[in-house]
């Protein structure tokens, strides 16, 4: 009876015109919600559907020279941190998290240009933004969600000294913000200390202490920062611990973790040691390992769902890994047009500080949603697209015009990718 069942549905799926072996395509595969934001020299700024090859948006005249720009935590804005004029302004993908599901409105430049002291180090993770402001040392928190209504203020809040520093939002409530000691002629900071929205000091502990740090993540429960000494952990519990140099990292060759990355959904943090390698940090045991030893790095980053990490090294070879356990899953080279302003900016860095600030930038011609890699071809007319589960190629996609560079919004839904909401 079970062979005649068998036998019965495939004849009906035969009957319906559907293969049962037939492959499924990247279009299939890939989440209806990502899109690629495009941009170009002349400031025009273009939102495709990968999966369609669709256009949906094009503007020109609106973007800022010399402004950086990140992915916010949802995947729905592009944040233009514009440092020079002292302002943050927000591009609107249309494309909204909501729950288990999702809604698609058309794009726009937001109507919103908010005042910031220098505003440098930037921070995402689920609904919050936070911009910390070399300035003057204070932080701006923006709720996302709250981002389109006209009525509402983010919160900018006096926290410390100024100095060059960082500041993450924690699922507790409250802020993990980095401290200088004022006594020192030193822009780098020493502590780090949890505050409040009002910026009142909450906990802190003045013997974890270290000689400089630079560069943080957070998980939400955990908020790592790189020192010279080691890894600064703060938790939800409002304990402060240090993670110590393992051999090898230290503060008198230069080599210490100074750029980090984590995810929402991953335990493991993933550091970085400019000649040294990559590293794994694991805040619950609180340990530290050498993960990829080499000097060739030069970026790495999460998949959007956190479960690979990706490594682009100098020679443009690309490796994934498996985030949860560190194990290597394929490398293969790719054809990867320059990010230009990166490339400047770490060619003429003057100082320690300049190299660190350069090193935590995101790259802007290569970028990843759920389950594949996206790269720009040298020629800036191509974006490819890459499978991290064996970095076979799976879609090309020939763009109008050449583009300096891209980003990979919006996101992936388990089970729910191809649930399509329009509103428009």
């Amino acid at each position: 009876m079970s062979l005649s069942l068998l036998w019965v549905f495939a004849s009906c799926e035969e009957e319906e015109g559907i293969n049962p072996e037939a492959e499924e395509t990247f279009a299939d595969l890939e989440s209806d919600w990502i899109r690629l934001a495009t941009v170009t020299g002349d400031n025009q700024i273009s939102i495709m559907q990968p999966t369609t090859g669709e256009t949906t948006f094009e503007v020109s005249g609106a973007l800022t020279p010399g402004a950086r720009y990140y992915r916010s935590g949802t995947g729905r804005y592009l944040v233009s941190i514009e440092r020079a004029q002292d302002q943050i302004r927000f591009f609107d993908s249309g494309i909204e998290l909501h729950d288990d599901h999702g809604h698609e409105y058309a794009a726009l430049w937001l109507d919103r240009t908010l005042s910031s002291p220098t505003p440098t180090h930037f921070s995402a993770l689920g609904d919050d933004i936070v911009i910390f402001n070399d300035g003057d040392g204070s932080i701006l928190h923006v709720e996302e969600l709250r981002l389109e209504f006209d009525a509402y203020q983010p919160a900018m809040i006096p926290v410390a000294d100024q100095h060059h520093g960082a500041a993450v939002k924690m699922e507790h409530g409250l802020f993990a913000v980095t401290f200088r000691d004022p006594s020192l002629d030193d822009v780098l900071p020493q502590m780090v200390k949890l505050v409040d929205e009002q910026g009142q000091i909450v906990a802190e502990d003045n013997e974890v202490r270290v000689g400089r740090i630079h560069g943080n993540a957070s998980n939400g429960d955990y908020a790592a920062f790189g020192s010279t000494d080691g890894i600064l952990v703060v938790n939800t519990n409002n304990e402060f611990s240090l993670i110590p140099n393992i051999e090898g990292l230290n503060a008198e060759s230069g080599n210490w973790i100074g750029t980090l990355r984590g995810h929402k959904d991953q335990d493991i943090f993933y550091g970085w040691a400019r000649s040294k390698g990559l590293y794994r940090i694991d805040p619950e045991a609180g340990t530290l390992t050498s993960f990829y030893e080499g000097d060739d790095v030069k970026s790495f980053f999460f998949s959007q769902n956190g479960e690979y990490l990706v490594l682009h090294k100098d020679n443009d070879d690309i490796v994934v890994y498996d985030a949860h356990d560190g194990d290597k899953m394929t490398e293969a080279p790719v054809s990867l047009a320059r990010d230009t302003d990166a490339y400047n900016a770490r060619k003429g860095y003057k100082s320690e500080v300049e190299a660190l600030r350069a090193m935590n930038e995101p790259e802007r011609v290569l970028g990843v949603s759920g389950e594949f890699l996206y790269t720009l071809e040298p020629s800036r007319d191509m974006i490819k697209v890459f499978d991290l589960h064996d970095m076979e190629e799976v879609e090309s996609m020939q763009l109008d015009s050449p583009v300096d560079n891209f980003f990979v919004m919006g996101f992936v839904l388990d089970g729910h990718d191809h649930d399509h909401d329009h509103d428009h």
